[in-house]
C-alpha cells in the first residue's frame, strides 16, 4: 500500500508540474482534446448497449380500431389453381418488350433481353404444382397483429434426449420473403449438438403472405425490418 501510494504522489506530482509548464492555449486544446475523447468512448459505449424492438399499439388495419382484436392463430396453406396459373401464362404471353440500351448490361434497370429468358422459364419450364409443394413442407400460420393478418411459419425441432430447445426468429428484409431460409431451418431443427432451435419466420406486412397496411406511417420501428 505504501509504495502504489507513494507512486500515485509521484505521478500527481509529474501531471500538476506538466499542466503547470503549460501556456494558456495548449491548456485549452488539452481540455478540449480530453473531451472530445471521452465523447467518443461514451458514443461507442452507446453503440455497444444492448437495443430493443419498440412494441406499438397501433392500428394498421381497414376502418377504425374495434375494442376487441381476434388473436386467434390460424393453420395456412399455400395453394395454387389451373385458372391462375393459365392466367398467369396469358399475362406473360402478352408482354410487350422494349429494346435495352446498348452495351448497357444493367446499369440503367432490368436488361430486356434477359427479361426474355425469365418469362420464357416463368411460361415453360417452372413447375408451380411442384414450387407449392415444397413451400407447404413447413407449418403455415396466420394471426391478426393489430389489424392485419401476418403469415408466418412455425417449424418445431426434432429433439433428443439432453438437448435445450431454443426459440428463434428469422425475419427477412427488403426485399426477400420467408423462403429464403427454408435451406437453414434443417440444419437448427435437427442438430446433434446441446442446444436445437424451434424456428419462427413471418413474413413482414405487404410481402408474401402478409396482409399490407391500410394506414399511412408503417416504419421500421415496428417490425424491425419492415419499411
Amino acid at each position: 500500500m505504501q509504495i502504489i501510494f507513494f507512486s500515485c504522489t509521484v505521478l500527481n506530482q509529474t501531471v500538476s508540474c506538466t499542466l503547470g509548464n503549460l501556456d494558456r492555449s495548449k491548456l485549452q486544446l488539452l481540455v478540449l482534446s480530453s473531451a472530445g475523447v471521452g465523447a467518443v468512448l461514451c458514443y461507442l459505449a452507446w453503440r455497444q448497449s444492448p437495443k430493443t424492438i419498440p412494441i406499438g399499439d397501433g392500428w394498421w388495419g381497414a376502418g377504425e380500431k374495434p375494442s376487441t382484436e381476434d388473436k386467434t392463430i390460424h393453420r395456412f396453406v399455400v395453394k395454387t389453381s389451373v385458372e391462375e396459373t393459365e392466367d398467369l401464362h396469358r399475362r406473360i404471353d402478352q408482354t410487350r418488350f422494349t429494346d435495352p440500351l446498348e452495351d448497357s448490361r444493367f446499369n440503367y434497370g432490368f436488361n430486356s433481353n434477359y427479361l426474355r429468358r425469365v418469362l420464357s422459364y416463368w411460361r415453360h419450364q417452372f413447375d408451380w404444382e411442384k414450387q407449392v409443394k415444397v413451400i407447404n413442407q413447413y407449418p403455415h400460420f396466420k394471426t391478426k397483429i393489430e389489424g392485419i393478418d401476418v403469415h408466418f411459419i412455425h417449424v418445431r425441432p426434432v429433439q433428443k434426449a439432453g438437448q435445450t430447445v431454443l426459440p428463434l426468429m428469422m425475419v427477412h428484409g427488403w426485399p426477400g420473403s420467408f423462403y429464403e431460409f427454408y435451406k437453414i431451418i434443417p440444419l437448427l431443427t435437427k442438430t446433434d449438438s446441446d442446444a436445437v432451435f424451434e424456428v419462427i419466420c413471418p413474413s413482414i406486412p405487404g410481402y408474401g403472405y402478409s396482409e399490407a397496411p391500410h394506414k399511412k406511417g408503417k416504419s421500421v420501428n415496428i417490425y424491425g425490418t419492415y419499411g
